[in-house]
């Protein structure tokens, strides 16, 4: 028979979880096909005739030899394997307001009075899925089973959660008014929360008391009870941001005047913020704050000195930022480096930075990424456990409903395993629209706010990846409302000539602008394709001291001097000349193509067209190069002091 476990029974409950494990152990009970232990009765001794097995996670026992249960119980209890009457709560003496609650001396939860939390040994999959510890749970075969109590602190029955997050109460157990408590005992100060891993991860992040109230509607009827018990006690719902928790909160407000937070992404709960982002963004995200918190006084104003930068001088943490600049400079293996450096913790560029994980949304380009992070796997092998995820695939950031909520939870999963995401990297915008126009102020009103959206519930920065538009002084391409909504910007151009590209913050909201970064692209050769032809790759590497030099220098621009300087690259393919001879005037030997200057006159005079003089025409052009530092002349011979004079790039 099946004890009577409900308050109007004489007999006391048994649960299996707490009974049931002890009672197979110390009577050595054998478990049988049919789901039962057999042994011999701890009552007449018939061998293999007693019988124990779990229901609804309470105790069932019977022997089929002397069939007397109260004979069974007393000798269990006899033995310290039965709960007694006599040590359980009498329901109907007055709550004593004074005392702690539950009160000390009373062993109905011992669980509740464990404040410390330990590690487990033992774990179950709902617990790794949601990153929390066992706390009052116990492991039970392939459930988790957690107690649940009155106010009065009686325990009333058992929730039962599986691994696949399924849960069930008890057969007939009450619900109305009863809970469970993580971290307690309740002194002066609890939250109240839906469900019992969002309790865990709320009792893990700021070490308070937290009751797991069952569910979203019994949440106001668990604050009048514990109202009644503890009057002195703040108590604070910790809601779901969903319709039905918000309703919850609300009522619990209207009723007793609660307070209560929300976590800050719609349909989120606080299990969801503590996945995603872990302790700290959930303690944040849980402190109680009034009106007048919201603003200080000038005695209250303290120096900020704390860390604000995901890479120093150049990106905040939790900001936005926008790198753009022309087709073929470099942005995405500019921003594939950075968020590499980032993602392995690593100095970017002599820049230090708060590491983390790094999600790299790759909108185009494709599989072309695994190439570039191949590559930059080779050029950077002591860098271990580069935390850096990539999804090479198409994403809607113009429509909250399409990929919003498939990337916050992707984001949640990558912090699961691998730490919080500091960094989101959209690469790049336009692909990003979805067929928005991103000169339409709607449009990219839209866009800005879903990510914004992604940044608060993820707390990552995020940097879109863009084009800059057909007037490169007028910045980023499109409407105007991305500057202003945008934390940092950095642009990046190229020298045609010389190969060199650089990059400029040109707007930080927090930092200097001004951050400067000289860069070449280094051609990677990553192996051989089916015809035998290289396959190749970029990274970025930090642009000589020699290289920026050549960059600096004024760019020729006259209409007879670039005509010269045409003149001369043709001569020198058709090897006309030879490398520079050694001696006063000249540089290092065969450093550089020469050309006879009288040779390179004629060839000039013979291109040049509609010039009434052309030896003048040639004669200031020439002196021009010169005094520009473009061409140097000695003992009748002519070169060019760019990369392209050299005789060996």
């Amino acid at each position: 028979m099946l004890s009577n476990l409900r308050q109007d029974s004489k007999f006391p409950t048994a649960h299996w979880a707490e009974w049931g494990n002890e009672i197979v152990k110390l009577l050595n009970l054998k478990q049988t096909s049919k789901g039962e232990h057999h042994g011999a009765c701890p009552n007449c001794g018939g061998k293999d005739r007693f019988w124990i097995k779990e229901f609804n996670g309470e105790v069932m026992v019977n022997c089929r030899q002397c069939n007397d249960f109260k004979a069974i119980q007393e000798a269990l209890r006899s033995q310290g394997l039965w709960p007694d009457a006599n040590k359980m709560p009498d329901l109907a003496r007055p709550q004593n307001k004074a005392i702690e609650w539950p009160a000390q001396g009373e062993q109905i939860m011992p669980e509740i009075e464990q404040a410390k939390e330990t590690p487990d040994a033992e774990t179950h999959p709902y617990l790794v899925r949601k990153n929390v510890q066992r706390h009052n749970a116990i492991i039970d075969g392939p459930d988790l089973q957690i107690p649940i109590i009155d106010v009065t602190g009686r325990r009333q029955g058992v929730q039962f959660i599986d691994e696949d997050g399924k849960k069930k109460f008890s057969f007939k157990m009450p619900v109305a008014g009863n809970f469970s408590v993580i971290g307690g005992p309740i002194r002066d100060f609890a939250y109240i929360a839906e469900g019992w891993a969002t309790a865990a991860s709320i009792a893990q992040a700021t070490g308070k008391p937290v009751v797991f109230a069952l569910n979203a509607g019994n949440i106001h009827k668990v604050v009048a009870g514990l109202r009644e018990a503890k009057p002195d006690a703040t108590l604070v719902v910790a809601g779901d941001n969903d319709e039905a928790g918000i309703k919850a909160a609300e009522q619990a407000f209207a009723e007793h005047g609660v307070e209560y937070i929300l976590p800050p992404n719609e349909g989120t709960d606080f299990n969801d913020l503590w996945v995603a982002q872990g302790p700290e963004a959930t303690r944040k995200a849980l402190t109680v704050r009034n009106l007048l918190d919201e603003v200080f006084f000038p005695e209250d104003a303290q120096a900020q000195l704390s860390r604000n930068y995901l890479v120093k001088k150049w990106l905040g943490e939790g900001q936005m930022s926008v790198l753009y600049g022309p087709s073929n400079t470099g942005k995405s293996f500019f921003a594939l480096d950075m968020s590499w450096h980032v993602a392995a913790s690593q100095p970017w560029n002599g820049c230090k930075v708060q590491g983390g994980s790094v999600l790299y949304l790759a909108t185009e380009g494709g599989n072309a990424f695994h190439n570039r992070i191949v590559a930059l796997r080779q050029k950077y092998p002591e860098h271990k456990d580069v935390k850096l995820a990539v999804r090479p695939s198409p994403v809607n950031l113009l429509d909250p409903n399409a990929d919003l909520e498939k990337l916050a939870k992707l984001v949640r999963e990558v912090s699961r395993k691998h730490g919080p995401v500091r960094m989101i990297v959209v690469d790049t915008l336009s692909r990003s629209m979805a067929g928005g126009n991103e000169n339409a102020p709607d449009d990219m009103t839209r866009f800005i706010g879903n990510v914004d959206a992604l940044r608060q519930v993820t707390l990552a920065h995020i940097m879109i990846v863009h084009h800059s538009g057909k007037d490169k002084a007028a910045g980023a391409r499109g409407h105007s409302s991305l500057r202003s909504a945008t934390d940092a910007e950095i642009e990046l151009d190229h020298d045609a000539e010389t190969g060199i590209r650089y990059a400029i913050a040109t707007k930080q909201r927090d930092m200097e602008t001004g951050a400067r970064f000289d860069f070449v692209l280094d051609v990677i050769e990553l192996g051989q394709d089916e015809d035998g032809d290289a396959v190749t790759t970029c990274t970025i590497a930090e642009a000589s001291a020699e290289q920026i030099e050549e960059a600096s220098k004024p760019k020729i621009t006259g209409k007879n001097q670039l005509l010269l300087k045409r003149c001369f690259t043709q001569l020198r393919g058709e090897r006309v000349g030879q490398p520079n001879p050694a001696g006063a005037g000249f540089p290092e030997a065969s450093a550089y193509w020469t050309i006879d200057e009288e040779v390179l006159r004629d060839h000039f005079k013979g291109k040049i067209t509609g010039a009434s003089n052309p030896n003048q025409s040639y004669t200031r052009a020439i002196d021009a190069l010169i005094a520009g530092g473009h061409l140097v002349k000695n003992e009748g011979l002519v070169w060019f002091t760019a990369k392209d004079g050299r005789v060996k790039d």
